[in-house]
């Protein structure tokens, strides 16, 4: 897709192509590299903060469509950008919101596991991301990647909700969040991005 829209892509292999602990600074100090040698915007995406202001729409969208307080709101962390961008605006319209981080159980670093490896895209980069603020974050909760995976293509299935493993992340996240809350509570996440990025992958084929 990013070669369709014109760009040069430099990838950076790793093991059977799963994310491991030592790619994203790898990939960072690369990117610090080619900025080094030629005119460039280097977004840096794990220190960027104005990722948190763009995320702040989000919790002010959520903030108008959501019919009445919500309870937990939580998503995945990469950079955390979403997440506390968005938490940030929901607890300072109400404190008693809880904001709660998702990582895959395969590399838990927030919840004080190991850095792993695993197939999550965009997420549990293998180290605590500098945006992200443990004095926001009220609970971590660590899912089996195997678990998201089933409930992405549940998703498509049955709901029509067309995505990738952290999306499944998410909502499998978001039904125990719901379920322990007990009825009357509202659960907030999102979909993190489109399917069609998965199709030559494995997520729609297992």
């Amino acid at each position: 897709m990013m070669r369709v829209f014109g760009a040069e892509l430099e990838v950076l292999a790793t093991v059977d192509g799963r994310l491991t602990p030592d790619i994203v600074p790898k990939m960072m100090a690369r990117a610090r590299e080619i900025a080094g040698e030629q005119a460039s915007l280097f977004t840096d995406q794990m220190n960027n903060r104005d990722t948190l202001t763009g995320y702040a729409t989000l919790g002010e969208e959520l903030l108008r469509q959501v019919d009445g307080p919500i309870h937990s709101f939580c998503g995945c962390v990469g950079t955390s950008g979403m997440l506390v961008g968005t938490g940030r605006v929901l607890k300072e319209a109400d404190p008693r919101t809880r904001l709660v981080a998702i990582e895959p159980s395969a590399s838990a670093v927030l919840s004080g596991g190991a850095p792993g490896a695993h197939n999550v895209e965009g997420v549990a980069p293998g180290f605590t991301p500098p945006l992200y603020d443990p004095t926001l974050v009220d609970d971590v909760v660590a899912v089996d990647e195997a678990e998201g995976r089933r409930m992405a293509r549940t998703l498509a299935r049955e709901e029509g909700i067309f995505a990738g493993t952290s999306t499944g992340l998410n909502v499998v996240a978001a039904l125990r969040l719901a379920r322990d809350a007990g009825p009357g509570n509202t659960v907030v996440t999102v979909a993190a991005d489109s399917g069609l990025k998965y199709l030559r992958g494995t997520l729609y084929r297992d």
